[in-house]
């Protein structure tokens, strides 16, 4: 059976150190990597792994779910094309980037399912109601639909402690998770998710005001 590393999930991601605020006016967090809220015209990309052999796979039917602020899941209607080499793109639709947090869980048969998360204004330090998004699946690549996850938090480097906040199962192996207002209350804020059997997955975060 293979083992697999945690699956990528694109969050709100600062180079350098870097305290830039996300742009206002609509223009989207253009001082940031992440997709423009409500914007369209936009792409990113995935990587397909075969759960076998971890060889890349190609010529993929690659079925999506996206999800908004922790909403119910929908199937994706963008425009899903493939570069080559496992690579596969995505375009999504604008409505489908309306959301503070964005999410797509790419699938395909015999590929470890992929989760993307788009913070597109941030995540904003010691304040309430705000999402994450993660994906569970076993040590063999596969999705885990009825995980019972255990959270654990942390800030700045700091002791970890046991999540607060809520669990969402949105299905097919993506998980929201709204963290606790006090959760968000640092500069780095970090939020580790495991459930037995499954590959444990971390989202580390760096805030904006």
């Amino acid at each position: 059976m293979r083992q697999f590393g945690p699956a990528w999930s694109f969050g709100y991601q600062r180079s350098g150190g870097s305290a830039a605020a996300p742009v206002t006016g609509g223009s989207g967090n253009l001082a940031d990597m992440s997709l423009l809220k409500n914007i369209a015209g936009q792409n990113f990309t995935f990587a397909l792994i075969n759960v076998t052999n971890d060889a890349p796979v190609t010529g993929a039917t690659v079925v999506g779910f996206t999800s908004k602020d922790g909403g119910a899941q929908a199937s994706i209607v963008g425009t899903v094309t493939e570069p080559g080499n496992g690579v596969y793109n995505y375009a999504p639709t604008q409505a489908e980037t309306n959301g503070n947090c964005v999410s797509f869980l790419m699938t395909a048969s015999g590929a470890v399912p992929e989760n993307l998360m788009f913070l597109t204004g941030g995540l904003h330090k010691n304040i309430a109601s705000q999402h994450v998004t993660f994906e569970m699946f076993s040590t063999g690549g596969v999705a885990d639909a009825s995980a019972t996850v255990t959270v654990k938090t942390s800030k700045d480097g700091g002791a970890q402690g046991s999540g607060g906040g809520s669990v969402t199962n949105l299905g097919n192996g993506q998980y929201d998770y709204a963290p606790m207002q006090s959760e968000t209350n640092g500069t780095n804020v970090n939020f580790l998710f495991s459930a037995t059997g499954d590959v444990i997955q971390n989202l580390s975060i760096f805030t904006v005001p």
